[in-house]
């Protein structure tokens, strides 16, 4: 997941300005508790980012491996991307991410002394979850649109190369400033 800044907060926002709005929660302090909610998101991308990281530096540290066994660079960040996450316990598939980070959500819900509940907390999950679905329905436009982009070049630029991964970020903003996300 790569959400910009912008986007978390809509969306953490979004989702506790309903819960308050249709009398599902009320916390003491909404813009507080708006911004609990908005540090499980930023935290939740930070784990991702540092699985990313982790297994790219893995992978870098043993590219005579890879390239004895002829796998792809990008084949071969995934697969420790997939292993680290395994171990850490965190989704990779974001709608999984996502009920991940609403359960977390719950919890803080559950658990804080300045909320008040009036609704069961797996509602209250469900209603969360189906908020941070149209996170990763956004994600996922912004991430498409760059890579046809991306595609639409006539030069052809191997992912996961530093160019594919310097462009790919030019454009990513560029698509973030067209939408009002940066």
């Amino acid at each position: 997941m790569k959400l910009p800044a912008k986007l978390v907060e809509r969306v953490s926002d979004n989702i506790i300005d309903e819960l308050i709005e249709n009398h599902i929660i009320e916390p003491e302090n909404p813009e507080e508790f708006k911004g609990k909610v908005k540090e499980i998101i930023v935290h939740a991308i930070e784990e991702e980012k540092e699985i990313e990281q982790e297994a790219e530096r893995l992978v870098e540290e043993n590219l005579h491996i890879v390239q004895s066994e002829e796998l792809r660079y990008s084949t071969a960040v995934k697969k420790v991307k997939e292993k680290l996450a395994e171990e850490r316990n965190i989704h990779l598939d974001p709608e999984e991410r996502m009920n991940q980070v609403a359960h977390r959500i719950k919890k803080l819900i559950e658990t804080d002394d300045t909320v008040e509940i009036f609704e069961h907390p797996n509602k209250i999950r469900k209603r969360i979850f189906e908020k941070l679905k149209q996170l990763v329905r956004e994600e996922r436009d912004i991430d498409r649109e760059v890579r046809r982009r991306i595609k639409s070049y006539s030069k052809k630029i191997l992912e996961g190369t530093p160019e594919w991964k310097i462009l790919y970020n030019r454009i990513y903003q560029d698509e973030l400033i067209k939408r009002g996300l940066a």
